[in-house]
Parts: structure tokens; C-alpha cells; sequence
């Protein structure tokens, strides 16, 4: 699948270029949408150099401290979004998949959410680490 993201100027005329330009076979898709842009780099660092360091550092549940990759599984069950939804993910987001035993396994991913969505996420895993378990996040982009 190719994606292509165009600015409003170049938009009708890219896409009748490339509409009178397709091929009549083998059979083709087009999907036009609006471009949502991804969570940023900035974010992906925040979570895992940041974030999840300070839960693997500090948080103790049960006297037992846990992985960042422990803390990361945990907090995507617990704070990403249970469906689609417009602006904070990306098309084809899903955050369960259903067995045929009936049981969910978490499929969601935080690189299918939007900046705006990954900003939500992001906040709603400071408040839990803060509030319900006592972590300091530290500034690490001020150190």
C-alpha cells in the first residue's frame, strides 16, 4: 500500500492526475482521507527513556518492582482507548482481538494513536503513576 499526504493546494489536482492516470487492471483501491498525523518521535522517547523508566525505578507493587516492558503492557491494557476513535487514532486501530475461546488478547498499540491521542495516553499514565502509586517523574529533557 502506498500513502502519499498532500497539502490542501495540491490536492485536487494530484488526485485527478492520478485518478485519470490509473491503470484500467488489475483491479485498484483508492482511499482518500484526511491525514492524522502519527504520535511524534519526541512522544515515543518521553514514554520509554522517561516514562516507563520511572515506573521500572520506582513503582513497587506487592514489594516487587516490574520491567519497563512490564509497566508498558500493563499501562496499554489499562489507558489506551478500548475502539476506534476519530482524531486519536489512526484508521484500523484495535485494541483487542477476540480468541475462539473467548478470550482478549491486547493487540492495541500506542504507534496506532495520534499525537492528540498519544498526548491523552500519555497523561492518563502520569496521573495513575503518580496518584495511585507515588511516582516523581523526573524531567529528563531538563536535567
Amino acid at each position: 500500500m502506498k500513502e502519499i499526504v498532500i497539502s490542501n493546494e495540491q490536492a485536487r489536482t494530484f488526485a485527478l492526475s492520478l485518478i485519470r492516470d490509473l491503470p484500467l487492471s488489475p483491479a485498484m483501491q483508492i482511499k482518500i482521507s484526511e491525514y492524522r498525523k502519527k504520535r511524534t518521535n519526541e512522544q515515543n522517547s518521553l514514554q520509554w527513556v522517561s516514562m516507563l523508566a520511572d515506573f521500572a525505578e520506582q513503582a513497587i507493587v506487592d514489594g516487587r518492582k516490574f520491567s519497563d516492558q512490564a509497566w508498558h503492557e500493563l499501562l496499554k491494557t489499562q489507558f489506551l482507548p478500548p475502539v476506534e476513535k476519530e482524531g486519536i487514532t489512526l484508521p484500523g486501530y484495535k485494541k483487542w482481538l477476540e480468541l475462539p475461546d473467548g478470550t482478549l488478547k491486547l493487540v492495541g498499540s500506542t504507534t496506532k494513536l495520534t499525537t492528540k491521542g498519544m498526548a491523552e495516553y500519555l497523561t492518563e499514565c502520569y496521573a495513575f503513576g503518580s496518584q495511585e502509586l507515588g511516582i516523581r517523574f523526573r524531567d529528563y529533557g531538563h536535567e
